[in-house]
């Protein structure tokens, strides 16, 4: 017995398919990589529900809700209990959710869960990183053990970050090329009765000075140190070094003393004739 399915038919089936196939996509978080203590954060969820209604978005910290925003309920956002979050409800809502007076503890972990409703009752979570650190206070301080250069040298220094929590991550520009740290170390630094230990970074230099870094073999050799924390924050110390120029003294040495040779050795010439006539 032989089935057959027209044309029609199959493309009506097809576009019944596809009309489940829609629903929520695209969804997207945002948070700052790192905010200072005491400062407001603003986080973001976007999605794209494809024309199904938005039953509700959850924000997590780790593992618990904090805050609810459900469109078909009055009111419409709803915030849970959690130590050290305080939620500006008056500027959350379906795509984001701004926290307030944001302290070291709230570094962490957050999600965004968002459920579609019906047909398709679809569900995405999310997740990001946020840290809420000090910015770097100061400038990093860069030692070399010359103040002057020559082509072919061995440039040879360190530069010390200041103290942070987390480290700073130090990076060396020489004339606008980046010069890898030889070593790197992290010392623990504690001021006072400061429950977070801060570490401050040392970075050490070994940079062959060549003409690739000064074209022509001379002019001013530029070293700089950048300090940062996250990207979040940047700090920065330069030093200018001059091209080893050589010691005129003892050009201008080496001419008199062939002058006073040449001097000599004409005198000398001179007296000849002289003891000629005295020996006759």
């Amino acid at each position: 017995m032989e089935i057959g399915i027209s044309l029609p038919k199959i493309l009506v089936l097809v576009a019944s398919a596809l009309a489940g196939v829609g629903g929520l996509r695209d969804v997207e978080i945002r948070a700052p990589l790192a905010v200072p203590p005491g400062s407001s954060a603003t986080l973001t969820c976007k999605y794209d529900l494809e024309g199904d209604p938005l039953y509700t978005v959850k924000w997590y910290k780790g593992r618990q809700e904090f805050f609810r925003y459900v469109p078909k309920e009055l009111p419409h956002t709803r915030v849970f209990p959690l130590p050290g979050v305080n939620v500006d409800i008056s500027a959350s809502g379906p795509t984001k959710v701004v926290l307030r007076d944001v302290q070291k503890a709230l570094s962490g972990k957050y999600r965004c869960e968002v459920s579609a409703d019906a047909p398709n009752f679809h569900t995405q979570v999310v997740s990001t990183h946020m840290h809420v650190i000090h910015s770097l206070e100061g400038e990093p301080r860069i030692l070399l053990e010359k103040t002057r250069y020559s082509v072919g040298d061995t440039l040879k220094g360190n530069c010390t970050a200041p103290p942070s929590s987390p480290p700073a991550n130090i990076t060396w520009v020489v004339n606008g090329h980046k010069a890898l740290p030889k070593s790197i170390r992290h010392i623990i630094w504690r001021n006072g009765f400061e429950e977070d230990a801060k570490s401050m970074t040392i970075a050490d230099l070994e940079f062959e000075v060549n003409l690739s870094v000064v074209p022509g073999g001379g002019g001013k050799l530029e070293v700089r140190c950048i300090a940062d924390v996250y990207r979040a924050y940047a700090t920065e110390a330069k030093v200018v070094l001059t091209e080893e120029k050589p010691r005129l003294a003892s050009v201008l040495g080496t001419r008199e003393s062939s002058l006073g040779s040449l001097s000599s050795w004409s005198r000398s010439l001179l007296m000849l004739p002289i003891a000629a006539l005295v020996l006759r």
